[in-house]
């Protein structure tokens, strides 16, 4: 959140902070100074340090960069004709964690499985299905490859026949071995039939499957070789996608160039808004990040509401009235600004030194 302070000269402002908080800006009214020095004095454990010294000409604004803890006893004074704006923002509070319940972070534990019930899950009616299927799979591809074995087989079915034959023939007289060979081809057929179904079954499969590749691979040719007017239409789609990014690039590209306007102030979108745009006279607030030429960050503000200040009414440095405006709510802008537009041939000292280039990354967060 926004912190700010307004001074009155020769007044003593003592208090014990509550919440700590970020002191970023310091800035003399203009409207009730004079040409004389304004200093900015801190008192804090028993002794005084200056802050700042402000003129209305001059220096009439200098960035600061300090933090305040909870509990800390400060003062602040000012001395001279003038009043003084300290800006800055409240530092976010960490949350207390010790108000969780120490059972509610615990992870619950994974039951473990015994072996034995996956092992009952095997002897399930459906794995016994499953079973027996294969097993008669497997004996009926043993019958099909061991010809041979088939007739040991009828040897020996054909015996158990001629024992019942036997039995028979104390009761009738009448049977014959035509009888015998009768059972044993029934016996045979009725082995062999399964098998040939499932033969037949297998290669019915096969030739689906090979036919629908074919299809298949007949549709992608088919597809492929669709042509109109002697031209392939998925390479013109293709092209004329490609030709619409480069156009789209190129006019981004032309936006995002560096371009150069007034008092030598360059400017570089790094990206566009869509919300308001920042006019003269509006009130804006922004995050910024500055820096000297050497890349050495000197102020920053990028928590809160932002820094706020009326655009074009001489309340910032000369370069921030003139790259700022016509940004829109969202974008993102880096702003380049000579010494004349800046803090000048005398600088802020100690922070800014004479006749320094000053980069700022600023982001438009509102405009009012």
């Amino acid at each position: 959140m926004f912190w700010g302070l307004i001074m009155e000269p020769n007044k003593r402002y003592t208090q014990t902070v509550e919440t700590g908080f970020h002191l970023s800006m310091a800035s003399l009214d203009a409207s009730t100074a004079s040409n004389s020095l304004v200093q900015v004095m801190l008192c804090y454990d028993h002794r005084n340090y200056l802050l700042c010294t402000l003129k209305r000409d001059s220096i009439w604004q200098v960035p600061l960069d300090l933090n305040f803890q909870e509990g800390t006893k400060i003062s602040f004074t000012c001395n001279g004709e003038g009043h003084v704006h300290l800006t800055g923002y409240l530092m976010p509070v960490d949350e207390d964690l010790d108000d969780f319940d120490e059972e509610e972070m615990e992870e619950e534990i994974p039951e473990l499985v015994e072996i034995g019930k996956k092992r009952k899950s095997d002897n399930s009616p459906k794995n016994k299905n499953e079973k027996k299927a294969k097993k008669s799979v497997i004996e009926d591809e043993g019958d099909i490859e061991s010809g041979d074995s088939d007739d040991d087989n009828n040897g020996t079915i054909g015996s158990e026949d001629s024992d019942d034959d036997h039995d028979d023939d104390d009761d009738d007289d009448n049977d014959d071995d035509d009888g015998e060979k009768d059972d044993n081809e029934s016996d045979e057929d009725g082995e062999e039939e399964p098998v040939s179904v499932s033969v037949q079954q297998s290669k019915k499969q096969k030739q689906k499957e090979s036919q629908q590749n074919h299809s298949q691979q007949n549709q992608s040719k088919k597809e492929k070789n669709k042509i109109v007017n002697g031209k392939d239409l998925k390479n013109e789609k293709e092209q004329g996608k490609q030709k619409k990014n480069k156009n789209d690039s190129k006019i981004e590209q032309q936006h995002l160039k560096k371009r150069k306007i007034e008092g030598g102030v360059q400017v570089e979108d790094l990206k566009q808004g869509g919300g308001a745009p920042a006019k003269p006279g509006k009130f804006v607030s922004v995050y910024y990040i500055g820096r000297l030429k050497n890349g050495k960050k000197f102020d920053q503000t990028t928590q809160g509401e932002g820094f706020k200040f009326r655009l074009g009414k001489g309340e910032v440095i000369k370069g921030w009235d003139v790259g700022i405006t016509g940004m829109k709510v969202g974008g993102k802008r880096k702003i380049i600004i000579p010494p004349n537009m800046g803090y000048g041939a005398k600088g802020s000292p100690p922070i800014i030194p004479p006749n320094s280039e000053l980069t700022f990354e600023v982001e438009l967060k509102a405009v009012n």
